[in-house]
């Protein structure tokens, strides 16, 4: 028998040996490597990572050469609200005022208030808007479930129409202390 490539003269347990040799390197290589990288990634984005984060969890690996490899995960704060909002309040609780917003129908905010009341909502005097628009639903500060509520009473998107309120871009300057302030447009996604 010749000598083979994977033979050298010390049979295959040699080879075969080295082999596993090189690759628990490769390996342990490999994985410096990625630690490195994850590391650097991680580094670069918590530059504006909060000052609450911690580490939470590190662990280690050993590999086949009793070469032992360590790791850290951390949590990262999130600074979004929270999605769920809770169970609004009873709509006896809330005040409500709808504004006709559009150029031409008459009537529109009468309606839409006449709406709420049979919902039991707490209405103001139905007013035309200082300022004409599209459709809106606005709330004030801890009433954004409630205005939620009133959109699918009027079956439209919260996620398109519910917006914060600013008194800077209201609708109608007296908000008769209201909690919400509903502005009927005229594109007609409130219809009443």
């Amino acid at each position: 028998m010749t000598t083979g490539a994977h033979d050298a003269g010390g049979g295959f347990g040699r080879s075969a040996g080295a082999n596993v040799a090189r690759g628990v390197m490769v390996i342990v290589g490999a994985v410096i490597i990625g630690l490195l990288l994850m590391n650097r990634g991680l580094s670069d984005n918590r530059a504006g990572a909060s000052a609450t984060d911690e580490p939470t969890e590190a662990t280690a690996t050993t590999l086949a050469d009793d070469t032992t490899v360590s790791s850290q995960s951390t949590t990262t704060a999130t600074t979004e609200p929270p999605t769920t909002l809770g169970a609004p309040r009873d709509p006896s609780e809330v005040a409500v005022l709808v504004v006709n917003g559009t150029e031409n129908l008459k009537g529109v905010a009468g309606r839409g208030t006449d709406i709420l009341k049979t919902s039991n909502y707490i209405t103001r005097e139905p007013k035309n808007a200082d300022v004409n628009g599209p459709s809106v639903i606005l709330y004030t500060d801890g009433y954004q479930a409630e205005a939620n509520a009133v959109a699918a009473i009027y079956g439209v998107d919260p996620a398109t129409y519910v917006q914060p309120f600013d008194p800077a871009s209201s609708p109608i300057a007296d908000t008769q202390e209201a909690n919400i302030v509903v502005r009927i447009g005229n594109d007609g996604v409130i219809q009443v």
